[in-house]
């Protein structure tokens, strides 16, 4: 489980994970809620929740949501926008009622998200079960007590939180005449799951052409992917669609292999991707300085423009000496300026040092400068180049116009020299010091290791030895090939998978 610190993790309510607290991912764990909050605002989209399916987690397994958490950090998302619940334990299997065993902490689970980031609606990226699930919280379904009826009620509805809504592989019309259980086509969950009246009924409520949702007023765009030919279309085709939502059908593959793939592909996140930010989290805010960071003769004055032009800016400037000792770099500050500016307005700075400049607004992330003011700046510039992965152990090497360089790997304990080795994926940091005090702006890159081989063939024996497989599998492999066998395993989502007979 990684959450940041002052979110509240709901409890699980029902199911194998009952008692405990719900596990998953979710924003950075390392920042606060100021900084979750100024990161939607600064990049003006709606967060994302991610809900896995059944037998799966959040983060582990089969059926995790990490292959979609990444593919949305590298289209621009900030790790503080993407969240993702685990409701099902470690990843149980639940086939009889999942949806009202799990439907209140993940619909606490979206109210915690939307009041610790600030927001009031979110979108929602969901696979097979999450799918369904996510529809029947929307929708108002309540966690019955044991042995009453299935209920939806109006004050457990959440279409007002909703923006966009992408279901990948889902059963919304039930699986058919041999289902059991909620899945049942013409149970008392389907039945119910689809009979709202409100935001203009339908499969799709508050969609485009209907009435907008109560406070804050807004449509719902709906995006359905069907991975046709997989186990739940097989039972009952179809049943991934909603009328009135953007229906698409993708051929990924039989059974369970389309089912994971859905989730999985670059070309479904693609088509939905556009849809994603229906409903933005608010107005942006910018902060703009008519002088970057660098080198200026006293006195320096700096401009300050916001817009809206109706939205005031907050600074706070300090001149700073900084020194090395016992391991972390020490900042001491001297002399200090703060106050309040409206658009055009000047901040000046007349000491001569080195100034840190702060300029803050509601709404947006701070912007951040660095002044060397009548005093010669000091930089420093890693030289190894990052272009290429690297194998084994690689040496960065930074200069320095002048002083003495400093490196880190986490910015937290600092060492002297302007060499460090890493044998691993690293950012690893570099700055200056002279004996003045002056410093360079620390200067970072990133640095990967050649990725782990797709295809590694070896005996039954080796691959145990190298941890590819498990206990269980040495055994299974070795009795029905022979240990010295050589086998071909493919990296599959971070599991070794049998491909193929074995080599001879």
């Amino acid at each position: 489980m990684a959450f940041p610190q002052g979110f509240k993790v709901p409890q699980d309510q029902g199911g194998p994970g009952q008692g405990k607290l719900i596990g998953g991912f979710g924003g950075d764990p390392s920042k606060s809620r100021d900084d979750h909050r100024d990161a939607v605002q600064s990049i003006g989209k709606a967060p994302v929740i991610l809900l896995h399916g059944n037998s799966g987690a959040a983060d582990s397994g089969r059926w995790h949501m990490l292959d979609l958490q990444q593919m949305l950090l590298k289209a621009g998302y900030p790790r503080e926008l993407v969240w993702a619940p685990s409701y099902l334990g470690t990843g149980t299997l639940d086939l009889q009622t999942p949806h009202v065993n799990n439907v209140n902490e993940v619909r606490e689970f979206i109210d915690n998200v939307c009041e610790y980031l600030g927001v009031a609606v979110v979108d929602i990226i969901a696979h097979s079960l999450g799918c369904s699930l996510a529809y029947a919280i929307f929708r108002g379904l309540r966690k019955p007590r044991q042995g009453t009826q299935v209920k939806f009620d109006d004050q457990s509805k959440r279409w007002n939180k909703l923006g966009t809504f992408v279901a990948l592989a889902r059963a919304f019309h039930g699986l058919g005449p041999s289902a059991v259980g909620e899945w049942e086509s013409d149970g008392a969950f389907m039945r119910g799951l689809l009979a709202e009246t409100a935001g203009g009924g339908g499969e799709t409520p508050y969609g485009t052409n209907d009435p907008t949702t109560p406070d804050p007023a807004h449509n719902i765009r709906y995006f359905c992917g069907v991975a046709r030919g997989d186990f739940i279309d097989n039972q009952n085709p179809g049943t991934g669609k909603l009328a009135g939502a953007i229906n698409k059908n993708y051929d990924l593959g039989p059974a369970d292999i389309g089912h994971e793939k859905i989730k999985e592909s670059q070309v479904v996140f693609n088509d939905f991707f556009s849809q994603l930010n229906a409903v933005p989290p608010g107005g942006r805010v910018a902060i703009v300085t008519d002088k970057t960071s660098g080198n200026y003769p006293a006195p320096l004055t700096i401009t300050v423009h916001v817009e809206p032009p109706d939205r005031s800016v907050d600074y706070g400037a300090k001149r700073v000496t900084k020194e090395f000792r016992n391991g972390f770099i020490i900042t001491r500050s001297d002399d200090r300026l703060q106050g309040t500016l409206q658009d055009a307005q000047i901040v000046e700075i007349s000491a001569d040092g080195m100034w840190e400049v702060v300029f803050s607004a509601k709404g947006t992330a701070d912007l951040k400068r660095t002044y060397w003011v009548g005093v010669e700046p000091i930089e420093a510039t890693i030289v190894t180049d990052n272009s290429t992965p690297f194998a084994g152990s690689l040496d960065i090497v930074a200069t320095t116009t002048r002083g003495t360089l400093y490196h880190s790997l986490k910015g937290d304990m600092w060492s002297e020299g302007s060499t460090i080795t890493i044998t691993s994926d690293a950012s690893p940091q570099f700055i200056a010091i002279d004996s003045d005090g002056t410093a360079s702006e620390v200067v970072t890159k990133a640095f990967r290791t050649i990725p782990t081989p797709s295809a590694v063939t070896a005996t039954v024996v080796e691959h145990y030895v190298a941890r590819r497989i498990s206990l269980n599998e040495f055994l299974a492999y070795g009795q029905q090939f022979g240990f010295t066998t050589q086998i071909t395993l493919h990296l599959v989502n971070g599991r070794w998978i049998l491909a193929g007979p074995p080599t001879t």
